[in-house]
């Protein structure tokens, strides 16, 4: 994300990227980011917290749209509401396209 984030800044895109990890991706120049505490593979909430992720969304494009200059950081007031051991990772079906390509993917952990 960050390596299309400072492409699109490059070409004068402004972005914004949603991360967890603020501290490396400053240090590895990512433009400009909002800094949220939620596990990997949840920036933007829990499955189906419809009105959680909307927040996130916004906050994330308010960010971008107030951000003066590329290496701004903006903090999202937000705390994950459970522990990361009582967490659901997975929704409860496969995306389609894992579905479509199963058996593909399962030969290939067999190699």
């Amino acid at each position: 994300m960050g390596l299309a984030a400072r492409f699109l800044e490059e070409k004068g895109f402004s972005t914004v990227v949603l991360t967890p990890t603020w501290e490396f991706n400053r240090a590895v120049g990512i433009p400009r980011q909002v800094a949220v505490e939620y596990p990997y593979g949840r920036p933007i909430g829990q499955v189906g917290d419809v009105a959680g992720q909307r927040a996130v969304l916004l906050e994330s494009t308010t960010f971008l749209k107030e951000a003066e200059k590329p290496g701004a950081v903006r903090h999202l007031p937000l705390e994950w509401p459970e522990p990361p051991k009582d967490t659901h990772w997975h929704p409860p079906e496969m995306s389609p396209i894992i579905a479509a390509n199963l058996e593909e993917i399962k030969n290939a952990r067999k190699k």
